[in-house]
């Protein structure tokens, strides 16, 4: 009997989803999924609720744009050190519950105001969620990939989809459920319940402790030494009061740090590859993205009501990311990472199609579950793939500022492509733009192979 205890103690600890590095990312991965959904999918039908145009809730879209453009700020939250808070929590545990504060009270902003005579107000209510939203995700991305060791990243990638999952079925069918007028609901009730769920995130902000992340002085790198050598070769030397500002300056220094050397360093260790690779990341969520942003128009043009889309796509569908999210993880601790993003790219862009085929046929909920079952387990086994593939990109010492820059350029053309599905679908009809979204994925499909070929070559060489 002692010996089979030790047997599963033992076993316990070597299954990788055990270890409490791994086991905390569900509690973060909550706490950044939650307000997702509750300015982009749900935050729609909330304005549709509200009397809003198609075309008009399509350009809302670009609310989340926020999150593709974090990169301009994620070297502040990389360097910048928030007075007292940094001395009572850590730098990244700082940022983090500033972030999580904040977009508790814009969540109330959002359930205290009415979008049909105030719509500006509330658009402005839900981008300053996106933007605290979104540098939560900066500084969480930053705990997993300085937390976890390279070979775990894909069972944390896999916990942290869980948790944002579980959150937005939160945000996503519990909200609708809140929101239902015909069983008493509104949508004010519903965002101050999504505003209190943000204690999950509390919570694991208390369990999580600071990081352990490269810090280094100012002006002490090797990298910043060599980034500031170039600047002053490329200024003449009769700008001298330029050249000493380079030289000697704090400022000047704190740019090179937080600024430039990241993005250097990226170049040196990919050099002309580096452009195949930022290539890839923008093109592997295109389709998922542009497609995304429309789904809930379309059930509700199709027929369904809140509670069908609920339980089908915001609950059972969710839990199918699930579960394609931890198939990746353990496919990317078995298998070669650019294999799994191959399959991934390949599932995502064939996926769109059942949407095509859906558009076509009357309403059907056993269409739409298997629709569902397929689109989200084959998005969520991509997107526990890719997350794992960021971490092996990142320079630890640049891991906010490196990170944020991989997925901000993941979403940004989708992003702004979503922006004008409203009009592509009034101009097309869902059956063609669904189509037009599949074709939106080839461009990852190729250039997934010619990072697979450049890794081949890595291999024969020995330069691996």
């Amino acid at each position: 009997m002692k010996n089979s205890a030790i047997k599963l103690q033992s076993y316990a600890k070597g299954f990788v989803y055990f270890h409490p590095e791994v086991i905390r990312m569900l509690l973060l991965g909550f706490s950044a999924g939650l307000p997702y959904l509750l300015v982009m999918g749900t935050f729609s039908w909330l304005l549709k609720d509200a009397g809003i145009s198609r075309t008009d809730i399509g350009f809302a879209s670009w609310i989340g744009l926020a999150y593709s453009i974090k990169v301009l700020w994620s070297p502040l939250v990389d360097n910048l050190k928030i007075p007292l808070l940094h001395k009572w929590f850590g730098k990244r545990r700082s940022w983090l519950f500033v972030a999580q504060v904040g977009i508790t009270l814009c969540l109330l902003a959002i359930a205290t105001t009415d979008a049909g005579t105030h719509t500006a107000r509330i658009i402005g209510f839900a981008l300053a969620t996106a933007f605290l939203a979104a540098t939560q995700d900066i500084v969480v991305d930053a705990f997993r990939v300085e937390s976890v060791d390279e070979k775990k990243q894909g069972a944390a990638s896999a916990m942290y989809i869980m948790g944002y999952r579980l959150a937005m079925i939160a945000a996503g069918a519990g909200a609708l459920m809140l929101a239902n007028e015909e069983t008493g609901g509104s949508w004010e009730f519903s965002y101050m319940v999504m505003a209190l769920l943000m204690s999950v995130g509390l919570i694991g902000w208390l369990l999580s402790p600071e990081p352990p992340h490269v810090e280094k002085e100012i002006g002490t790198s090797e990298l910043d030494h060599r980034v500031t050598n170039r600047l002053l070769k490329a200024v003449p030397n009769t700008q001298e009061k330029l050249r000493s500002f380079i030289q000697t300056s704090s400022i000047s220094q704190h740019i090179v740090r937080a600024i430039i050397s990241p993005f250097v360093d990226f170049i040196i260790r990919y050099r002309w590859w580096g452009l195949v690779v930022i290539a890839f990341i923008m093109a592997f969520r295109v389709s998922d993205l542009v497609l995304g942003v429309m789904t809930n128009v379309f059930y509700d043009d199709m027929g369904f009501s809140k509670d069908e889309v609920a339980k089908i796509s915001k609950i059972y569908g969710l839990i199918m990311t699930i579960v394609g999210a931890f198939l990746g993880g353990i496919a990317v601790n078995r298998v070669n990472i650019l294999k799994c993003l191959f399959t991934g790219s390949l599932l995502v862009m064939l996926t769109n199609l059942l949407f095509a085929y859906m558009a076509s046929q009357p309403k059907s909920n056993e269409l739409l579950i298997g629709v569902i079952s397929i689109d989200n387990l084959a998005g969520g086994f991509a997107q526990g793939v890719l997350m794992a593939y960021f971490a092996t990109l990142v320079n630890k010492e640049f891991t906010a500022t490196q990170y944020a820059l991989y997925t901000s350029l993941m979403t940004l053309p989708g992003k702004f492509l979503g922006g004008f599905s409203g009009a592509d679908i009034d101009r097309w009809g869902y059956e063609f733009f669904f189509i037009y979204t599949a074709f939106l994925g080839i461009p990852a499909v190729i250039l997934v192979m010619a990072l697979m070929y450049r890794d081949k070559q890595l291999k024969l060489t020995g330069k691996e």
